[in-house]
């Protein structure tokens, strides 16, 4: 069996998390020190969401590829995949899975999902604050305050291991006999 381009990129998404989540380590230590660097967390939080989201994406396309459906680039979310393989006479656990995690709104992917969509959000603008340099700078926040992301180390880990959880336990379900 070829190895699908959707599985390379899948393993690329997952090695730049699994990348940006070690260089968490002296912010780590930094934290126990009582030192914290929200910026920099926030920041690394915020690409691990990235690749995980891009990571997903791609695994429904090699999903797609792996039953043979002639266009797999019409896989754009779980739903259209369910319905695709449908329309194909198929209807593969991998798919129904996705599907589930995709529609249950407690979900780590759920969670995933949300604050991927939070990065598009403009943010609103709340009081000055004087940086480092003492420079007046304008803080930012979120466009609704109730549904912003929580962007914690602790957090981007647990989707960077239930993610690469669910594509290998997928992936040995799809070998092929």
């Amino acid at each position: 069996m070829a190895v699908s381009v959707y599985l390379s990129a899948v393993n690329q998404k997952l090695l730049f998390a699994k990348q940006l989540l070690a260089m968490t380590a002296s912010i780590k230590l930094s934290a126990r020190a009582g030192l914290k660097d929200s910026h920099q967390v926030s920041a690394i939080c915020q690409s691990v969401a990235l690749q995980l989201y891009q990571a997903w994406h791609w695994h429904l396309l090699d999903i797609a590829s792996n039953y043979k459906l002639p266009d797999p680039q019409l896989a754009t979310g779980a739903d259209k995949l369910v319905s695709l393989l449908e329309q194909a006479g198929k209807c593969p656990a991998e798919a129904t899975e996705m599907q589930n995690l995709a529609d249950d709104k407690s979900s780590w992917a759920v969670e995933l999902f949300s604050a991927h969509a939070a990065l598009y959000e403009l943010p609103s603008i709340r009081k000055a604050e004087m940086d480092a340099d003492r420079l007046p700078m304008i803080a930012v926040g979120t466009v609704d305050e109730r549904n912003s992301v929580d962007w914690r180390l602790e957090t981007a880990e647990n989707w960077l291991a239930q993610m690469q959880e669910l594509v290998e336990r997928q992936r040995d379900m799809m070998v092929e006999f």
